[in-house]
């Protein structure tokens, strides 16, 4: 009984803070005049690298972190710098990596670009998400069957957010670039908020420390 509430305990949380449907009015407004095929590259991408991501952090991320010498703050720091750029540019009403070329070899890289950053990292895999994944796997005192479980949830979470980004796409783009414009602004004012949270709280917990 106790194994089946931690679980769904971890479940909750790396769904809530991984969040892709949050994720879903960003991807939309940053392939826009992507042919399907495209975001579905994108997608697939976006969920490889989160995973990537939330993985490898669980299993490894805390000696990384101990051999360099840095900690989950020092991420939050870049991530919120990156997001910011990214939420600034939705602001303008402009993407990123997107439709800067005519040359096709390179315009295929961008656009697969953004399935890396900002969609896999940190919008879904950001300092949050990794920081979770970390505390559950690594908690003092953790079991084997523990640890597997927090595994088994991250599987869960990664393969729902492919399915929400993969269907939510057609149903969101039916409100028409006017209407995927106005939201990715509005998005953009959302995400450069949790931007600035990102760095504050970051910048915040660096300068206690040295206290």
């Amino acid at each position: 009984m106790l194994l089946s509430v931690f679980f769904v305990t971890v479940l909750v949380a790396l769904f809530a803070i991984m969040n892709p449907i949050g994720a879903v009015p960003t991807l939309v407004a940053l392939t826009q005049g992507y042919s399907q095929d495209e975001i579905g590259r994108v997608i697939r991408r976006s969920v490889m690298v989160a995973a990537g991501m939330l993985f490898g952090f669980m299993f490894v991320g805390v000696y990384i972190f101990l051999v360099l010498g840095i900690d989950i703050s020092d991420f939050k720091v870049a991530g919120g710098v990156l997001l910011f750029k990214v939420a600034f540019d939705m602001l303008q009403g402009r993407t990123s990596n997107t439709k800067l070329t005519q040359q096709e070899e390179q315009e295929t890289l961008e656009r697969e670009a953004i399935g890396i950053v900002p969609i896999g990292t940190p919008l879904l895999a950001g300092p949050g998400t990794i920081t979770t994944g970390i505390i559950y796997f690594n908690a003092p005192g953790a079991t084997v069957v523990e640890r597997l479980l927090v595994v088994v949830a991250g599987i869960i979470v990664i393969l729902l957010a492919y399915f929400i980004l993969r269907f939510s796409v057609p149903l969101f783009n039916r409100l028409g670039r006017t209407g995927s414009l106005l939201i990715s602004r509005i998005m953009g004012l959302l995400l450069a908020s949790i931007a600035i949270e990102f760095i504050t709280s970051g910048l915040y917990s660096i300068i206690s420390s040295l206290h």
